[in-house]
């Protein structure tokens, strides 16, 4: 049985390299703020093991942070017996988080418009996690493409003296890829939770590029 955890318990768990949480909550949720090194796996009620491999290597013990008791008993369900053994659930709230002065990270969500005029300015690192097939149906112009299934293995690929802001077709993708980045060490990671799909529908100019890996 997965034990159940106070936010004291967890951190204290990943700091001594024995668990890596993951929050189950929503990337605009995550955004706002969350517990620091944590992965954002917005929650699903299938597919989860399988999206959770994309950003860790098997058997890394893991600890829950959902914002809904059916939503972590949904997410046990899934992950018990698979390739991630579950330490336990947070049974609390990022206020509890804040009330006990643990580490907390938050995560810039960026406009299409700050997007466009970053873009513009040439002052921007974008790094868009989809798979090739959607890269080729149009992009951020000058967008770096890394696949979120490669990334964790192609992190060295990326500058790490520049900010990158992070972009899928939705939002959802590039809040998991842009957790992986914060949780390796890089600083001024952003998320465009409206994705290239919101960028599309903008009317914004797109880039055509050949099939990248």
């Amino acid at each position: 049985m997965e034990e159940k955890f106070s936010v004291t318990q967890a951190w204290h768990l990943v700091q001594v390299d024995k668990a890596k949480i993951v929050d189950l909550r929503g990337p605009s949720d995550f955004a706002r703020g969350h517990a620091r090194g944590a992965l954002n796996l917005p929650y699903s009620a299938k597919g989860l093991e399988e999206r959770l491999g994309l950003l860790l290597k098997p058997a890394v013990d893991v600890i829950l942070f959902a914002e809904t008791t059916e939503q972590a008993e949904g997410a046990l369900v899934q992950l018990r017996g698979g390739s991630f053994p579950v330490a336990g659930v947070i049974e609390a709230s990022m206020q509890d988080w804040h009330d006990n002065a643990l580490p907390v990270d938050v995560l810039v969500e960026v406009s299409l418009a700050q997007l466009s005029a970053a873009i513009v300015e040439g002052k921007i690192v974008v790094l868009d996690v989809r798979e090739p097939i959607e890269w080729e149906t149009g992009h951020v112009p000058d967008a770096i493409l890394i696949s979120l299934g490669t990334l964790k293995d192609r992190l060295h690929e990326l500058p790490l003296e520049a900010g990158i802001t992070v972009i899928c077709e939705a939002g959802v993708r590039s809040s998991a890829a842009a957790s992986l980045l914060q949780a390796e060490g890089f600083i001024g990671v952003a998320n465009v939770p409206e994705g290239t799909g919101g960028y599309r529908n903008a009317g914004l100019p797109l880039q055509i590029s050949e099939h990248l890996s």
